[in-house]
């Protein structure tokens, strides 16, 4: 595991070696390192004024399209960089651990599991998500993307009801009393006519999910959309965080696939703990 926070860094120091390198034509030179050159790399995605494709990354550096492709590449799986809905570069989460005081957790928590991610998108072909609860609703920290051709939006940033989602209902579970008590008093708003909004039979959902340790939605947010969820604990047995598949209903459901949800419990319980500890 790689880890972002052993010193900190202020981000113009971090540049000023490669802006002294461009003045002086030493970009050009065969002896400039890989490290220089992913530092390059990185200025210009962070300069620019909305995300950036690898071609133009590879323009404005004066590298090689396959040297600008590898170095991003090497780039997003520090989490330095990541890649948008459409392919383009961004500058990444981590880039918030090079500065004093500016270290987010969640940030953290989500490129520490960025790996189980991946490997749960190739493992078991479908959109994978990690969630946290965001006290009034819960947030989509990140996603990798299937490769299957039919596939669904990038949920990256949005927030959505408890209720609604399998991640979200999850997370309830590991509420005390009080708290779900506060929220099923409330009037719980419905999308669409397959979502749950019964008191008691989210209280029935919830005992299930505590037993079984995972949980299946049935088009409940978007009608055509399934999706299941994980927990990932911390080493005294909290929530920290939820891990979850989702995809088109008739491809990833109960029915098609029984034995998905014990998988990827057995998969996600295996790799969490040590990507963060």
């Amino acid at each position: 595991m790689n880890h972002y926070i052993e010193r900190p860094i202020d981000r113009d120091v971090l540049f000023s070696k490669t802006k002294r390198m461009e003045a002086s034509g030493d970009m050009s030179r065969g002896s400039v390192s890989p490290v220089d050159r992913a530092f390059q790399v990185l200025q210009v995605v962070v300069a620019a004024s909305e995300p950036i494709g690898v071609r133009e990354i590879g323009r404005r550096t004066g590298l090689p399209r396959s040297t600008a492709s590898r170095l991003v590449a090497s780039l997003e799986h520090l989490g330095m960089v990541e890649r948008t809905a459409d392919a383009l570069v961004a500058p990444g989460s981590a880039l918030a651990t090079l500065q004093p005081g500016s270290t987010s957790t969640s940030m953290l928590l989500r490129d520490q599991l960025r790996p189980l991610l991946t490997e749960l998108t190739a493992t078991f072909g479908e959109n994978a998500g990690l969630a946290i609860d965001d006290t009034d609703a819960l947030l989509y920290l990140g996603q990798v993307a299937g490769e299957n051709p039919v596939s669904v939006d990038d949920v990256t940033g949005d927030r959505h009801p408890f209720h609604l989602v399998a991640p979200g209902i999850l997370t309830m579970a590991a509420w005390d009393d009080e708290r779900l008590d506060t929220f099923l008093s409330q009037p719980l708003e419905p999308a669409n006519p397959f979502s749950v909004t019964d008191p008691k039979k989210i209280r029935k959902r919830l005992k299930l999910a505590r037993k079984e340790r995972f949980v299946w939605t049935n088009q409940e947010l978007d009608v055509g959309i399934n999706g299941v969820a994980v927990g990932v604990h911390d080493t005294a047995g909290a929530l920290v965080a939820t891990v979850s598949l989702y995809g088109p209903s008739y491809r990833l459901s109960p029915a098609e696939r029984p034995e998905l949800a014990q998988q990827l419990l057995e998969l996600v319980t295996m790799r969490a703990a040590a990507l963060t500890s």
